[in-house]
């Protein structure tokens, strides 16, 4: 079963993600998630990735698709992580988590990450499900 994993530092949305991309309303306790077009992928939620010792580590080595959130503009340790999830061999998509909070639903945030990394940015809200859509839609090209 291939494995998608949830990565970001604390507080950046993860279990908020989750839930929306599994499309639960409330909080619930499974091992593997439905997206569409795919059967069953294994989720994987880890510890963000600036506690110490945290499951992330070990989570890099076993994901197939790697979605790193940003959810502000200090995001040295993401690219950091970005790069060690490639070199791992997941593919990574960036996230720019929260989007709602942002006046501009994080576009800035996603150009200056685009900057950076070269790496295209999707702006995702887990609170209104903006972007959650097409957030699936790119996991099952990059499971395909």
């Amino acid at each position: 079963m291939k494995q998608v994993g949830i990565f970001g530092k604390r507080k950046s949305g993860k279990s908020a993600l989750m839930y929306a991309l599994t499309r639960h309303k409330v909080k619930a306790t499974f091992k593997a998630m439905e997206i569409s077009g795919v059967t069953k992928v294994m989720l994987v939620d880890t510890v963000g990735v600036d506690v110490e010792g945290s499951t992330a580590e070990e989570s890099a080595q076993s994901v197939s698709v790697a979605l790193m959130l940003i959810c502000n503009d200090s995001f040295e340790m993401e690219l950091a992580w970005i790069s060690k999830l490639r070199k791992a061999g997941s593919s990574v998509i960036v996230v720019i988590s929260m989007a709602d909070l942002f006046d501009d639903g994080g576009a800035a945030l996603a150009a200056a990450v685009e900057e950076v990394s070269g790496l295209k940015a999707l702006c995702v809200s887990a609170e209104t499900g903006a972007g959650v859509v097409e957030l699936d839609e790119e996991i099952n090209r990059r499971l395909a």
